[in-house]
């Protein structure tokens, strides 16, 4: 007989297979994961951006046929280009992300932070699906798991993918994590002579009560810079709120440092009511605004719904350490099957038609 508890973000139960290595102390190799499928390369999506390993003559070469600019920058991520106007005339910011995008690899680097300064709001949950999503996608990524009282993507997916825990409580610490993103994305040689492969996804986790850690490193260390300009990487942030105003009231603080500068996608996590029920949000003149503001600059703000998944089958998860896809693979209850399955497709069509935001360029047939 399963014994049954009831779980949430909050839960302090950890694993005892944990990662004892601080992030500074680690290797960045990936761990191929065992049931990840097999990229088709033979119908790439025209629309999906140019992967890293295109070298950058044959993404303009590429691009020349669509585009009236006389040059395009592939090494300079801060000019502005668009794929219909003259050289000289002035251009818009929106077209040159698209622009950019496809002729600039670099531009394809993504750090997705998924956060909600609110604990019990689902944001591990979200966190896991996500990386659930790429690994069965064969999406190549960095997860680091911040939310040390509650490690859920070290706890269920340490085994399957590329997850390290990230140590991000006090200063000192805040500096190591800003200069070893950067180690992740370029890598130094080891002393052997061997290289270790270069990241071009970061998938963070934020622990609860994130926000005042978030506005010392954007105002006093300037992240955002750091990311943009030596990482060369775009970032998305993922605010899961509830029902509540104050997941709004965090909302709105968090865009008060963060500005324009970055893609947002808030999830309305239906565990907590339908879609509908989002008065706070749906009803807010002021997120209203800040949606104008970010679509002017280029850059994106989008909401999308996480599903609810039933509670027996999230607490059989979570009793037994289970993935989602070894929630398929188990045999012990159908009906953790049949809705760990609705589940887990309902979320994956909500991340389809915004994936370049978390950083997948094809989504590919199950």
């Amino acid at each position: 007989m399963m014994t049954i508890k009831i779980a949430n973000d909050n839960n302090q139960n950890t694993s005892n297979n944990l990662a004892d290595q601080p992030f500074t102390n680690t290797q960045f190799n990936n761990i191929a994961p065992n049931n990840a499928i097999e990229k088709d390369t033979s119908n790439i999506d025209p629309d999906s951006p140019v992967p890293d390993n295109i070298p950058p003559n044959n993404v303009a070469e590429q691009n020349i046929i669509n585009t009236d600019t006389d040059s395009l920058a592939l090494n300079n991520v801060t000019k502005e280009n668009t794929g219909n106007t003259q050289s000289n005339n002035p251009v818009s910011k929106k077209n040159n992300k698209n622009t950019n995008n496809k002729t600039n690899p670099e531009k394809l680097r993504k750090l997705v932070m998924v956060t909600g300064d609110k604990g019990g709001v689902g944001k591990s949950t979200f966190a896991r699906g996500l990386a659930q999503t790429y690994i069965d996608n064969a999406v190549k990524f960095v997860g680091l798991d911040a939310d040390n009282s509650n490690p859920h993507l070290i706890r269920f997916y340490e085994k399957t993918a590329n997850i390290q825990r990230l140590d991000i409580s006090n200063s000192d610490k805040l500096d190591e994590f800003v200069d070893n993103l950067k180690e992740l994305v370029y890598p130094k040689s080891k002393e052997s002579g061997k290289y270790r492969d270069s990241q071009s996804l970061i998938l963070l986790e934020t622990p609860s009560q994130f926000l005042p850690t978030l506005k010392i490193l954007i105002t006093e260390m300037g992240f955002l810079d750091v990311v943009n300009n030596k990482c060369k990487m775009q970032v998305t942030i993922v605010i899961v709120i509830s029902t509540i105003i104050d997941c709004i009231t965090q909302l709105l603080e968090l865009y008060s440092f963060c500005g324009d500068r970055v893609d947002y996608v808030i999830v309305k996590n239906l565990f907590y009511g339908e879609t509908e029920q989002f008065t706070f949000y749906n009803s807010s003149e002021e997120i209203k605004v800040i949606e104008q503001q970010v679509k002017a600059t280029g850059h994106d703000f989008t909401s999308i719904n996480m599903p609810k998944l039933a509670k027996k089958s999230y607490d059989y998860l979570d009793v037994e350490n289970l993935t989602f896809r070894q929630g398929l693979e188990q045999d012990e209850y159908p009906s953790v099957f049949g809705r760990v399955l609705s589940w887990l497709n309902n979320f994956k069509g909500q991340i389809k038609p915004k994936k370049d935001l978390f950083g997948i360029e094809k989504i590919l047939s199950e």
